[in-house]
């Protein structure tokens, strides 16, 4: 009887200054990543998302207003260009597909608020069939319970996170009730959003604040409430920066924020609750801006923007402490890591 193919990790780095996607193979035993393929983005690479299908990726162009989508060779990690387009509106920071891969949703920083378009058979971004101006300096999408609600955080001075419902027969957005969720702090600025393991809690890291933020999520309603606020900083620490990025580990347990500045990973233990306590501080490549977690959970991959580095972190299964294993020279301004398991 044929064997089937074992599935096998892959990382892709996403390089703002080359104008490159590259892919590296993971060894899942020793954490080593092996470069395969270096591939054309066709402009300033941005943060990246893989259609449900696992055969299409999308490139929000950062320092333009593009968006591209390219055909992905599972087999070679071949990248090929499917379409470019131009939304005209500057700095898409990040996207999203819905579950079903039928629209792409895209949030703006410079331009500001968040698109929908519609997805070819192909894969290839179609049709825009809605602008929502929310406000400048959106920095994420987040889609959850089927897609039913989305959220976009968006950095000071806005300081909010806009809540909206999704109908995945249309694709169109409307304003949750309430629409907004203001956080307390004039001068918080929520940036990046991810779910508690039980989905019942949203965590917003804090751009400006250099905090995190737990929010009770109501399913039902889909609307989030803030129940504690945690600095991401040693309490010794007094220089300042800005967070970036925010990730639950796979499970569960522990939850991670990257600080630009302090130029580290700190690492939080997630109660039953949901509520936060820091247990410890990792140095990372200058200014964090990305990072990710195989999906075993064995290893963590950080870029540093500025660093054009990016190193790997095996995590310990024990208590999710953070130990250095090897750095690699990704590239110029790496803004995006992202791994998935083919």
């Amino acid at each position: 009887m044929a064997q089937s193919n074992p599935k096998r990790t892959v990382l892709f780095a996403s390089l703002t200054g080359d104008e490159q996607i590259k892919l590296y193979d993971l060894d899942s035993h020793s954490g080593a990543l092996h470069l395969r393929t270096v591939s054309d983005a066709h402009g300033p690479s941005g943060a990246l998302c893989l259609h449900p299908n696992g055969q299409v990726l999308y490139d929000a162009h950062v320092g333009s207003t593009t968006l591209a989508s390219f055909r992905f060779n599972t087999d070679s990690g071949k990248l090929t260009l499917i379409n470019k387009v131009d939304t005209g509106i500057e700095t898409p920071a990040h996207l999203v597909t819905d579950r079903n891969g039928r629209f792409l949703l895209t949030a703006y920083y410079t331009g500001g608020g968040i698109t929908v378009h519609r997805l070819g058979a192909d894969g290839g971004i179609g049709e825009l069939i809605q602008h929502i101006p929310s406000g400048e300096k959106a920095h994420a999408v987040l889609a959850a319970v089927e897609d039913r609600f989305v959220f976009v955080p968006h950095v000071c001075p806005v300081n909010q996170t806009s809540q909206f419902r999704f109908d995945g027969a249309t694709g169109l957005l409307t304003p949750n009730d309430p629409a907004r969720v203001i956080p307390p702090d004039a001068n918080t600025g929520p940036r990046h959003i991810c779910l508690g393991p039980a989905g019942d809690v949203a965590y917003i890291v804090n751009e400006q604040g250099n905090t995190v933020t737990a929010h009770h999520f109501d399913r039902t309603r889909g609307t989030l409430t803030a129940f504690q606020t945690i600095s991401t900083l040693p309490a010794d620490y007094a220089a300042g920066g800005s967070t970036a990025h925010v990730e639950l580990h796979p499970n569960g347990r522990w939850l991670y924020a990257s600080n630009r500045g302090h130029d580290s990973i700190v690492g939080f233990q997630v109660a039953a609750d949901g509520s936060l306590r820091p247990f410890g501080y990792y140095s990372v490549p200058a200014s964090p801006r990305s990072f990710n977690i195989d999906p075993t959970g064995n290893f963590l991959y950080c870029a540093g923007e500025v660093a054009d580095r990016m190193t790997a972190y095996r995590v310990d299964g024990a208590n999710g402490a953070l130990e250095p294993l090897a750095d690699y020279a990704v590239g110029n301004s790496p803004f995006w890591v992202m791994m998935t398991t083919l």
